[in-house]
């Protein structure tokens, strides 16, 4: 969408369904995918609300044994009304289990001994680490040549090369995921793996014109945090494949494109307009893979608010932060605040615009490499515009923190979030050490480094997975890397803090329930998180990732920490996490509910 200025509405979208609704009528669809099957239609209708299986996802994983019209032939056989019973009957009868399009996939780098195995000083972590190189091997993933033949018998985007999933219910590749899955990667020396699943989100771009959110046809309509240029710049400075990348140029730019011209807004702040991204999926109706739960939320508002919040729950999921209070409706006497009062396309991440400045000054690398100066000319000139921007409308001096803009409220948004040091990651400050200690003493001052499990993403506990009690990797190594970046002692002291700490604690859940887990609980040493709409999951390719990173970064200094005055560690929480891994167990084959 071309940008516009924005009065806290978004015009565009709400003109839209005004335009197509009227009493009794139906919203159509806003670019959304076209699979009768698996992104809208009768079956997926009924199969979802006849809640036949725990988990939406599910059923919109899985392979249709037979062509398209025949299966729908079958399910009108049995009737849109048919009985729960018949529908799990059809499903049996018509669908392969989830996943089944998918072989498990062996990478041909994979080394037994990394490198950086060898310069890890305390044996536990070495033997850790080297346990995590290993778990590449169990979330590899290929095609299988059936599905590459009959692609339209599922909703995989069928793309060229294998690649890594995060694990669990995620049977397909991410695109935020991927930034440190591929760091990780990159330290186990497994480029060409790299390289493959870089050419996949390139050949992702060519066909959609950005990177959706994941591998499947109903993630089409949205995309994640874009992570695709700092990516390709974490294996162009592992490998000095200079030739590969000069040839994805073009998909780059494209990539950044999207988000420039699909995905911005001007922002009217003190007499001045200012050029910012905001996310804004493309859809008003629920989510396939949350159809049911999207469903239930939205139960009871008019069309034209179903319409609205359904958009609003998919712009939650692009932002990776699916889902949590940052995006609820504000707290004031008399309104609801809920997960059905989600607006996240009325704020102004600061993420999301700190990670575009990086993407931007990426770009201007790239091209400088490229000997193109026009090219470099503008995204220098990008880069200081969204830096401006940022550093006017997002920066609260006397908070100490960036944090995101509301358009609705015209101010910047309240409360604490783990994405307000996100600037620090991409440099917005450019190295001002004053700006630092000031964000470190904010820190200090909300007691948010004090969680003997991480940092917690929020501090509000909402029952959401992107707030408390839950510490996200992503946003532990963004903020350790922020932190590590500067040139105060002091400040790169408390990276080495975090990292210690996270290290520790995602092994003291490995050691337990040799599980690696998508989330921890900052209020538990080495405790998984919780929360959100789906069960903890496990594999985990972020957490793999950050972990042989920070290992990676502090080889000789990472030490298992003894147990504490308290009599803190593996004791304190074996008997919670034993619990755990046996209900995860219980999860694992409760799949159909009879």
């Amino acid at each position: 969408m071309v940008a516009f200025k924005s009065k806290g509405v978004n015009f565009v979208f709400f003109l839209f369904i005004l335009k197509v609704y009227s009493a009794g009528a139906q919203i159509i669809p806003l670019w959304a995918c076209s699979n009768q099957i698996f992104c809208q239609g009768d079956i997926l209708h009924a199969v979802q609300m006849a809640r036949i299986f725990n988990d939406s996802k599910t059923f919109v994983d899985m392979r249709m044994k037979f062509a398209p019209s025949q299966v729908q032939k079958n399910f009108e056989a049995i009737g849109k009304s048919a009985s729960r019973d018949k529908l799990v009957k059809f499903v049996q009868d018509n669908f392969l289990a989830a996943g089944n399009d998918l072989n498990l996939w062996d990478p041909p780098d994979w080394k037994e001994h990394p490198g950086f195995l060898k310069f890890i000083k305390d044996i536990e972590f070495k033997r850790f680490a080297s346990e995590l190189n290993k778990l590449w091997k169990k979330l590899g993933r290929d095609i299988k040549s059936e599905a590459r033949k009959g692609i339209n018998r599922s909703s995989l985007v069928v793309v060229e090369k294998p690649f890594i999933v995060p694990g669990g219910r995620f049977r397909e590749f991410y695109y935020w995921d991927s930034y440190w899955v591929v760091d990780g990667l990159l330290v186990c020396e497994m480029t060409n793996t790299v390289k493959g699943m870089i050419q996949n989100f390139v050949q992702m771009v060519r066909e959609f014109g950005f990177v959706p959110n994941g591998g499947r046809i109903y993630y089409t309509n949205r995309s994640q945090p874009p992570f695709l240029i700092p990516i390709v710049e974490l294996y162009l400075n592992a490998t000095k494949d200079l030739d590969f990348v000069k040839g994805i140029l073009e998909a780059l730019e494209m990539e950044y494109s999207f988000w420039v011209t699909q995905r911005s807004v001007t922002v009217e702040f003190k007499n001045r307009e200012y050029n910012l991204s905001k996310y804004e999926a493309r859809m008003n109706q629920p989510r396939p893979e949350s159809y049911y739960e999207d469903t239930e939320t939205a139960k009871g508002l008019f069309p034209i608010e179903k319409a609205a919040l359904h958009q609003n729950l998919a712009s939650a999921a692009e932002s990776g932060w699916d889902f949590s209070t940052r995006w609820f409706n504000r707290s004031e006497s008399g309104t609801e605040r809920s997960l059905r009062t989600t607006r996240t396309s009325e704020i102004i991440p600061v993420d999301l615009n700190s990670i575009l400045y990086k993407n931007e000054q990426i770009l201007e690398r790239l091209f400088k490499i490229a000997n193109n100066s026009a090219k470099v000319v503008y995204y220098k000139n990008a880069a200081h515009a969204r830096r401006t921007a940022i550093e006017a409308v997002m920066w609260d001096e006397s908070r100490g923190l960036w944090l995101d803009y509301d358009l609705r409220f015209k101010e910047r948004t309240p409360g604490f979030f783990l994405s307000s040091v996100v600037p620090l990651w991409a440099g917005v400050h450019q190295g001002d050490a004053s700006r630092e200690r000031k964000i470190v003493a904010t820190l200090k001052k909300l007691k948010v480094l004090e969680f003997v499990g991480g940092v917690p993403t929020s501090l509000e506990n909402s029952g959401q997975q992107w707030d408390l009690p839950n510490a996200w990797p992503p946003l532990q190594h963004l903020l350790i890397i922020g932190l590590a970046q500067s040139e105060d002692p002091e400040i790169q002291s408390e990276a080495l803090k975090l990292s210690q700490k996270w290290v520790t604690n995602n092994y003291l859940a490995w050691k337990t329930t040799s599980k690696m887990f998508e989330k921890l609980n900052v209020t538990r040493k080495g405790a998984p998180g919780g929360g959100g709409e789906y069960d903890i999951q496990i594999g985990f390719g972020w957490s793999n990732g950050v972990v042989i990173s920070l290992l990676s970064r502090y080889p000789k200094i990472l030490r298992l920490e003894s147990s504490g005055p308290s009599g803190s560690g593996v004791s304190q929480v074996s008997m919670e996490l034993m619990w755990f891994s046996l209900s995860l167990a219980c999860y694992s084959i409760r799949t159909i509910k009879r």
